[in-house]
């Protein structure tokens, strides 16, 4: 059993913070700060070069097309899955998970206005039509779960999940399609916060997919900021 949980990061990192964990780096300056058991996106099959648009898919795509193993979890250098116990989930807790569900997510926020409503007031009505545009497209059955995610009040962020890689590659053969979709027929923002639009998209594109796929069994779990960037 292999199972494999990546940290993304576009700043150095240190092991202590993070156990059990592989790293991952993103954007120009992987090559300075990665260590050589340490992976970057840049190589193989990439789209490195938008990760100032689509953020940590960028990870997500490279590890989607060059890497493989049993399960596979995706968190951020800020934030990690952690047990019940307020501890960083291991790799045996993750694969006892596995056994009964078929996906772990980030426990929902509650939100005062509806997902649409939220998107379009941070991203422009323009992002939600091409967002809703390419479903009907491409995907024209997940129209309906399109419509109740995005009209309900809670959502699982941050693209954070641990799956099997048979179905983080399903998964990614979805949203890929859907984010490219979309990057043809939009004008990238200027914006430094804006211009991070496809990393915005693709956290609602998780959401719908999991609605779509109810045969799915998913378990949300506590995500906590890791010991480095807590508070002090």
């Amino acid at each position: 059993m292999k199972t494999e949980l990546f940290v993304v990061s576009h700043k150095k990192l240190n092991n202590i913070y993070y156990p059990e964990r592989s790293f991952i780096y993103v954007g120009p300056k992987q090559d300075e700060i990665k260590s050589i058991n340490d992976y970057g996106d840049k190589s193989g099959i990439s789209i490195s070069e938008r990760n100032f648009t689509y953020c940590e898919c960028t990870a997500i795509y490279w590890l989607y097309k060059n890497f493989d193993c049993d399960y596979i979890g995706i968190e951020h250098y800020r934030r990690l899955f952690y047990s019940p116990l307020i501890k960083p989930v291991s790799k045996k807790y993750v694969e006892k998970k596995l056994k009964k569900y078929d996906f772990i997510v980030m426990i929902n926020w509650l939100l005062p206005h509806k997902n649409k409503d939220q998107f379009i007031e941070a991203h422009d009505k323009e992002m939600y039509v091409a967002m809703e545009e390419a479903i009907k497209k491409l995907h024209p059955e997940y129209l309906p779960s399109f419509n109740k995610t995005m009209n309900q009040h809670h959502l699982s962020w941050c693209n954070m999940f641990i799956t099997s890689k048979k179905h983080f590659n399903q998964y990614c053969d979805f949203l890929f399609d859907i984010l490219f979709e979309i990057e043809r027929n939009i004008t990238i923002p200027t914006d430094p916060y804006k211009r991070r639009i496809m990393g915005f998209i693709s956290e609602r594109m998780l959401n719908i997919y999991l609605d779509y796929h109810s045969e799915y069994k998913v378990k949300q779990c506590l995500v906590l900021p890791t010991k480095r960037y807590e508070k002090r």
